[in-house]
């Protein structure tokens, strides 16, 4: 199975994520898993170079590829599971053949900022396009990160309702939202994940992940 991790924009916090699910996926699925990072940032290579010099276990599987990315992806779903792509987080040659090849593209948008709401409606002209030609079996999924953990906050709530409410003209939004936690960041930093950080206020992380998982059928209940 090839799934993208990618949004529409920069800032939705794309590559934390992404360490996340891909960890999550490696530790707790018990499936084969490979990284591919299309994103010429290279933010997952920096993390993972930065795990190997501290010697963290387990190592991951991680492969490069910024052109015939379809060409790639497609070898390494022969040997994995699951091939995890990092796509750029913008409109670019490199996001579009990440598109064309992948079946699940989960997208992370940030539903407290409205600039990134006002440009999403671009990526998801995108992805219906996608579906209705190149890619005909891509299913995609709207992902809540950053959420305010304030229980007074309304935005995720009022972004669900919103595009609910105009559901033909968006793709579905994943009930499991992610919140703004220091432990994604603060793992992330110290070349771990959630899932291997000794901070006891982490568990609500570890669990976002895996629920979110869950409800893509990625992991077992």
């Amino acid at each position: 199975m090839i799934i993208l991790v990618g949004s529409h924009k920069g800032g939705v916090g794309k590559s934390t994520i992404y360490i996340h699910i891909l960890m999550c996926l490696i530790l707790r699925s018990g499936k084969r898993v490979a990284a591919l990072e299309c994103d010429d940032q290279h933010s997952v290579k920096d993390w993972l170079e930065d795990r190997r010099a501290q010697g963290i276990q387990p190592d991951v599987d991680y492969y490069e590829c910024y052109h015939d990315i379809p060409a790639m992806a497609r070898k390494l779903d022969k040997k994995y599971d699951i091939v995890l792509l990092d796509a750029p987080g913008r409109r670019s040659p490199e996001f579009s053949k990440c598109l064309a090849v992948a079946d699940l593209f989960i997208s992370l948008v940030n539903p407290s900022a409205q600039i990134e709401i006002n440009t999403l409606g671009l990526m998801v002209a995108d992805v219906f396009q996608y579906q209705a030609s190149v890619n005909k079996g891509l299913k995609a999924v709207l992902v809540m990160n950053k959420c305010d953990t304030h229980p007074s906050d309304i935005d995720a709530s009022s972004f669900r309702k919103d595009i609910e409410a105009d559901q033909e003209n968006w793709i579905p939004v994943a009930r499991q939202r992610l919140y703004q936690r220091k432990s994604y960041y603060r793992s992330y930093n110290e070349g771990l994940s959630v899932h291997e950080f000794n901070d006891r206020k982490g568990n609500q992380a570890r669990g976002e992940i895996e629920m979110l998982l869950r409800e893509l059928e990625l992991l077992a209940a």
